[in-house]
């Protein structure tokens, strides 16, 4: 078989199959910058990820900790009621009695200077029993601050979206 000349062409010599070194090197360079951007993007993807578990953690523990401070309050609150009817029974000298049941009558044979100590007894629980609840409001206050800043930061840092906008980092 012959081989026609016109099936061979003269490459010309600005034309090379091969680009230049400078080529070359500007081509490998680009791609590692791009590899690198795509790892880069990898990683602030998963820190994203992270942040938003660790605040979802963060919001659920303070709603942990706030229960249990309710609780916590409750109880306490239940223990001073049941000791202060407990010293108020005593002083007057009645038996302990159910909870449920009726209270009795009170014995007129009851000294006033006791009855003195005892209002002063129930006024001091019930200052105290304000401080409670004024302490508890603080507390929630500040545990709210405390939420709306730290998500306002991360709304301020792109971490969350506003009203309803996808977040764009």
């Amino acid at each position: 078989m012959r081989r026609k000349s016109d099936m061979w062409h003269d490459v010309n010599d600005q034309m090379s199959f091969l680009p230049g070194e400078g080529e070359q090197a500007a081509q490998t360079a680009a791609a590692d910058v791009r590899d690198r951007l795509a790892t880069l993007e990898g990683q602030l993807k998963s820190q994203f990820t992270s942040m938003a578990a660790y605040a979802q953690i963060a919001q659920e523990a303070v709603g942990v900790a706030r229960a249990e401070a309710r609780a916590d309050l409750d109880r306490e609150k239940a223990t001073i009621v049941t000791l202060v009817e407990r010293v108020h029974n005593e002083l007057l000298g009645e038996a302990p009695r159910h909870p449920l049941a009726p209270p009795s009558a009170p014995q007129p044979s009851v000294d006033i200077s006791t009855l003195a100590r005892l209002a002063l007894l129930e006024d001091k629980f019930e200052r105290m029993s304000q401080q409670f609840t004024q302490v508890m409001r603080s507390q929630e206050e500040l545990a709210n601050s405390i939420a709306m800043m730290f998500e306002q930061q991360m709304r301020s840092a792109g971490w969350l979206a506003n009203c309803g906008e996808a977040a764009t980092r």
